[in-house]
């Protein structure tokens, strides 16, 4: 059916070379197409996103309508303009395949390269515009004339325009928002007092909309609607639905005294005005409720207005048939008789292809489709009542679809399911060819094992009810949807290879809390899924092969510490990234279990581990630090840790009786080994194969030193000692040209001195016993030093000889340590400027030195100020920095430890945390910033770390310091994408997020992962999250000004879905910076952030000023698969701000 419901969705178009409409061999050129040298097609779904779609859902267009499609290629960094002919492709024409409920275009359309973006146009009903700047289009005069297949006149004129922007080249599917463009007076008829009964539904009603223009010309680059030509002399009569009239209208403003529109009522005319002129607003559907009451006396009719109010546009019921009246309705009165009814109605069962049933069936009518309706390729059961079966059947009860019910009915293509259905049983539709999407109703508690198997030709989305409670082995295997999968939060059980091989299912993918059992490769080779996971609590086994080849799952992996088995190959070859962080009580780690990962930071093996399997850490390149060995292993799988070349060290502990073959092989970076053990473990042939064994001395206990040395394997090592504790922590200290003073611990097993140290460096002791604190002095070098100096320290213990090191290096460098450098004087505001403060942490003296700090905070700035409506008002900041020597390079996690200036370190995850009073502290120092302005003071830290990370840090003062790392993720997680949401976003605007971790009401959520009602009033009471709103009320909502404003009324509505919950929170515009990263702020932040840039700056604000200096098309909004709408899902990319109580000031 054609039915609209709601004036913004999601279009596809898929692009099928089986269904091409053309002969063109590859060589030929296609009219309107711009052949790429790209081999990939640019393909576009086939789904109307019905979840994105919060208020209503939409049921799509009809078999064989037809949009028209353009594709334009940027040039460089720059979009290209849309032109009438010329473009990649130009009014490609996109056919609607309701069976396969897909869009097909008539050409392939391939990409130029595969770093060239486009911009995608799409708008209905299909035409052949003259002029993409100025297309003519008139809404019709009779709208109620229905030409049954064909479309009817009142949707020829409902006109309909989306465009996706800023495309990057890919393989995945890219969705297209579009939006009804004309608008929609809408008058209802109510009955009033004074009617007999049944009296009302026999008058004869008629309505007229007067006084509009019904030409109109579009602009198809941005969708804008002008009206045209000279007010209609006749009205427009609208299309009706019992007592409802709709009619389409041109988006206009009627002057005032004019009429609106007329009723007649058994031929007494009514007509309704305004003292003040009116505006249709495009996309709005305009109400008026007229009641009419009939006096008793007169028999007259009085017209009364009884409700007025703007919309958004609601479900149009005018459609056009499509393949509705191709089924064969057989209603059947007894369960099992099917095939009696069929016949009964003069049907040949065995020629049916498309069949409704209605009534009850049970499980021999099933067995009967199946085996005996050879033809059959529709079944639509939606009022289909399924009874217990009469025969002995095992299981097949009421309300549950049988076990094999249509088993490979190879020609079974199009399935509705019943209405009232529990559980779908065993092997149901097993094999079958069913096309399209698969909507799963709700009260289905259970879909049996292989329920859907092996139905490969299942493209569409896959849609599972909230009751859903088990999905058994093997129930989707093999299946080609190609969607984002939203498990309901009651699911408790994912069988044996449930998800196996569903490899086009896409976007991140959450694990429901009740979730107590995942099964042997429940998602094994689901190769699109992206993002993060999170194992629910109650899963304390991880089965073989659960996320074998999740090759794009590349954010973090988070393991409760109630996990004791990892199985074999369990999260092979996937991407994650970040620090591997195990859970405590792990005891086994099998084979390949984290093979092919991309893991970074030091790996910390659990006390409890007692297993290693073969390839367990394979190629794990990033993984570095000092490995441990916990004291219960007692072997090393073969190629245990093959390929993990960023560690540093290895302790092996007493138990340890063997290490397999090419265990550690290609390890190069390995700098120390120490063995617990008196007896050397077993080597397998090249345990240690391309560590290098003569540059440093295996640690042994000195008993054990010439057992090593004669050992096989062992022996190759040129230098074996005994082992003893000298550490010197930083082993490393660098400086600036400025005279500093740096701390370092000394841990020593008994009394040690210094040997030797540089003449321009003195220790505040050389010699001690045990564990000592040192204060290391660096004099001053001079500026100009290019070459810099360098030299050790060389600590050793008293009584023997034993030593280690600590490696000083001074470089020069144009700014002292800790010295302020401005970026940017305000020049606008009455205040002196808006203090911004750029600072970074975790560079040391060398990475400064070398220009890397400098050139980063710069970059940062220029990354916060590309976004509007901070680049419009720019010149009302201040922008400090100032260098900040950390001892080490990089920042700390939970498993590594790193000597930074302000100690930030990630937390677990991407969360990130410092000390923040030091960073206050060091922000004061810059004398713009006063403890009386530090609340209106953006502080921006900079971790040094392309590790995806970011989080804000607010106060309820004002004061924030946003942490945004460099991440070195793909758009739009990237650096810009952090700086613009948490410090544009979070830091400065005081907005909340808008993306979704639980799909649940926020008022019922019980989850202990996110936020709830109490801190969205806590924010609300700071002043903050103008973005956001708990109800959903037009008038209600902090937008509704712009809801009702002509300039911003073609975007900004009222969508649900944010502050992480899909119910219960409402946002203005359908995507922005502060969903998913995208460079565009929604209308209602850019007016709250100038506003918040006027108060600081002691200016007034003007809402006319705003709108007058507002670049409202700036950014890059996209529904490209590359930037999701993050609905629905765990969005690990990010954290909530951290919300603190009162100031940071002491």
């Amino acid at each position: 059916m054609h039915i609209r419901r709601r004036w913004h969705y999601y279009m596809a178009f898929g692009v099928a070379s089986a269904l091409m409409f053309t002969s063109c061999n590859d060589n030929e050129a296609l009219e309107g197409v711009s052949q790429g040298q790209d081999s990939r097609i640019i393909s576009l779904s086939g789904e109307i996103d019905q979840v994105a779609v919060t208020r209503v859902n939409d049921n799509g267009f009809c078999d064989g309508d037809i949009m028209g499609v353009y594709v334009v290629d940027y040039n460089g960094n720059t979009p290209g303009t849309l032109a009438t002919s010329g473009n990649r492709g130009t009014n490609v024409p996109h056919t609607f395949d309701e069976a396969a409920y897909k869009w097909n275009s008539a050409y392939d359309i391939y990409w130029k390269d595969d770093h060239t973006h486009v911009d995608i146009y799409g708008y209905y009903p299909y035409a052949s515009p003259a002029d993409v700047n100025a297309y003519a289009f008139e809404v019709q005069k009779d709208q109620t004339k229905n030409n049954g297949d064909e479309m009817g006149s009142y949707e020829a004129s409902d006109f309909l325009w989306g465009k996706a922007a800023d495309v990057a080249p890919t393989d995945r599917i890219i969705r297209l928002p579009l939006r009804h463009k004309m608008s929609n007076a809408r008058i209802t008829l109510k009955e009033g007092e004074g009617f007999a009964e049944g009296a009302w539904t026999e008058l004869e009603k008629q309505v007229l909309v007067l006084n509009t223009k019904r030409n109109s010309v579009i602009d198809l680059a941005t969708g804008n609607v002008a009206a045209t030509g000279e007010v209609a002399k006749t009205g427009t009569i609208p299309f009706r639905k019992d007592n409802e009239f709709r009619a389409i209208v041109v988006p206009q403003t009627v002057e005032a005294g004019k009429v609106l529109f007329s009723i007649t009522v058994d031929g007494m005319p009514y007509t309704f005005k305004k003292e003040e002129a009116f505006t249709y607003i495009a996309g709005k559907m305009h109400n008026f409720t007229i009641q009419v009451n009939k006096k008793e006396a007169s028999g007259q009719y009085e017209f009364k207005l009884i409700d007025e109010s703007i919309t958004a546009w609601e479900n149009d019921m005018a459609s056009h048939e499509a393949t509705a009246k191709e089924y064969i309705v057989i209603h059947v009165e007894e369960a099992g008789t099917l095939k009696e009814c069929i016949m009964a109605a003069n049907k040949d069962y065995t020629q049916l292809q498309n069949l409704k049933i209605t009534g009850e069936i049970n499980a021999e009518d099933f067995y009967f489709m199946r085996d005996e309706m050879s033809k059959l390729q529709s079944l639509n059961l939606k009022e289909v009542k399924i009874k217990g079966s009469t025969k002995t059947y095992d299981g097949n009860k009421e309300d549950m679809l049988p076990a094999s019910a249509m088993s490979e009915k190879k020609t079974l293509m199009h399935l509705v399911l019943p209405d009232k259905l529990i559980e779908i049983k065993d092997g149901a539709f097993f094999g079958c060819n069913l096309t399209g999407s698969l909507y799963i109703p709700e009260g289905v508690k259970e879909i049996g094992t292989s329920a859907f198997g092996y139905c490969k030709s299942l493209t569409g989305f896959l849609h599972l009810p909230s009751t859903l409670e088990r999905i058994a082995q093997s129930a989707f295997r093999s299946c080609s949807f190609t969607c984002e999968l939203s498990l309901p939060s009651k699911l408790k059980y994912i069988g044996d290879g449930a998800f196996y091989q569903c490899s086009k299912l896409y976007g991140e993918l959450h694990l429901p809390d009740k979730l107590s059992y995942l099964g042997r490769a429940a998602f094994s080779q689901c190769s699109s899924f992206s993002g993060s996971i999170s194992i629910p609590q109650n899963i304390t086994e991880i089965k073989e092969e659960a996320f074998y080849f999740c090759s794009g799952l590349n954010g973090t992996l988070n393991l409760h510490n109630g996990i004791t088995t990892i199985e074999e190959s369990a999260f092979c070859l996937c991407a994650f990234k970040g620090e591997l962080i195990l859970p405590k009580d792990l005891i086994v780690i099998n084979n390949d279990a984290f093979r092919g990962c991309n893991f970074s930071g030091e790996l910390k093996l659990p006390s409890k581990l007692e297993v290693i399997g073969d390839g367990a850490f394979e190629n794990n390149s990033r993984i570095s630090g000092i490995l441990e060995i916990p004291a219960n292993v007692i072997s090393i799988g073969t190629s245990a840790f093959r390929y993990c070349s960023s560690l540093e060290g290895l302790i092996f502990p007493k138990s340890l009786e063997t290490i397999g073959n090419i265990a550690f092989d290609l390890c190069s970076g390995i700098g120390s080994i120490v063995c617990q053990g008196t007896l050397p473990p077993h080597l397998f042939a090249n345990a240690f194969n391309g560590i290098a064994k003569d540059n440093f001395t295996v640690e042994v206990p000195e008993s054990a030193v010439a057992d090593y040395q004669t050992a096989p394997g062992w022996n190759e090592f040129k230098r074996i000692g005994a082992h003893h504790e000298l550490i010197c922590r930083p082993a490393i200290a660098n400086a600036l040209n400025t005279r500093c003073t740096r701390n370092l611990i000394l841990n020593a097993e008994s009394d040690w001195e210094v040997e030797s140290m540089p003449d321009w460096c003195s220790l505040s002791q050389t010699n001690g016993s045990k564990k000592t604190e040192l204060t290391l002095t660096i004099d001053e070098m001079p500026k100009g030093t290019t070459e810099g100096r360098t030299g050790e320290i060389v600590f050793k213990l008293k009584d023997k000889y034993y030593t280690t090191k600590c490696t000083v290096n001074q470089y020069d460098y144009q700014y002292g340590e800790d010295e302020i450098v401005t970026l940017q004087k305000a020049t606008q505001g009455n205040n002196g400027g808006i203090n911004l403060v750029f600072l970074g942490d975790g560079y040391n003296a060398k990475d400064i030195a070398e220009g890397n700090y400098l050139r980063t905070i710069e970059e940062q700035v220029e990354r916060f100020f590309a976004i509007e409506p901070y680049s419009t008002y720019r010149n009302y900041f201040n922008v400090h920095t100032a260098i900040p020597v950390s001892l080490e390079s990089g920042i700390g996690t939970v498993n590594t430890i790193r000597y930074t200036k302000f100690e930030t370190t990630f937390t677990g995850g991407v969360g990130l945390q410092c000390d923040y009073d030091a960073v206050f502290n060091y922000a004061l120092r810059i004398p713009s910033v006063t403890r009386a302005n530090l609340n209106q003071t953006l502080i921006v830290m900079t971790p040094n770390t392309t590790d995806y990370g970011g989080i804000c840090n607010m106060w309820s003062d004002g004061s924030a310091i946003a942490f945004c790392p460099v991440s070195s993720d793909a758009y739009p997680y990237d650096a810009r994408g952090i700086i613009q949401h948490e410090a544009g976003g979070h830091g400065f605007g005081k907005f909340g997020d808008e993306y979704i971790y639980h799909n649940s009401f926020i008022t019922f959520c019980g989850c202990m992962c996110c936020k709830h009602v109490s801190e969205f009033n806590g924010a609300k009471a700071n002043g903050w999250y103008d973005n956001l709103s708990l109800t959903g009320k037009m008038h209600e909502v902090p937008w509704s000004h712009l809801i009702f404003d002509d300039r911003y009324s073609d975007r900004v509505d009222i969508y649900e879905g944010g502050f992480m919950h899909s119910r219960g929170v409402f946002r203005s515009e359908q995507t922005s910076c502060m969903n998913n990263n995208i460079p565009y702020y929604s209308t209602i932040c850019r007016e709250s952030i100038v506003k918040r840039i006027k108060k600081y700056a002691g200016e007034t604000y003007s809402f006319e000023e705003f709108v007058q200096k507002d670049k409202k098309d700036a950014g890059a909004i996209t529904r490209a698969m590359d930037a999701p709408y993050a609905r629905s899902r765990v969005h690990t990319h990010q954290y909530p701000p951290r919300i603190h109580k009162g100031s940071p000031l002491k």
